[in-house]
């Protein structure tokens, strides 16, 4: 009878060591899910931060542009203004005004351009 008792006690352990066994194997296997998910995770964020440092280049970009164009803009309504000084010729007067022109046309794309990327 002792016999049996063994039996069914060692059938019982058994079982509950498998069970036990096929709950860790399911853990390691989420486990190691997660990780690799994570990696990539990880991944996705270092080229989000490569794409942020590369977009924040070409707004400095831009932005070193449009000073550069505002101060061309600036040289010339200097030259316009003595103008009157120096009396320069109607034809350079007037290419002066259309460069003029073109460039705030110019500036005004890029502002538009930047408030619209902005949103």
């Amino acid at each position: 009878m002792d016999n049996a008792i063994l039996k069914v006690n060692d059938y019982g352990l058994k079982s509950e060591v498998e069970r036990m066994f096929s709950k860790v194997k399911v853990l390691v296997e989420k486990f190691n899910s997660v990780k690799d998910e994570n990696k990539i995770l990880k991944e996705k964020l270092k080229e989000l931060e490569k794409s942020i440092s590369e977009f924040k280049v070409e707004i400095s970009n831009k932005s070193s542009e449009l000073l550069n164009k505002d101060r061309e803009i600036t040289d010339f309504k200097n030259k316009l203004l003595d103008e009157r000084k120096n009396k320069i010729s109607a034809d350079d007067k007037s290419q002066l005004k259309a460069r003029i022109r073109e460039l705030m046309v110019r500036l005004d794309a890029h502002l538009e351009q930047k408030a619209n990327n902005n949103f």
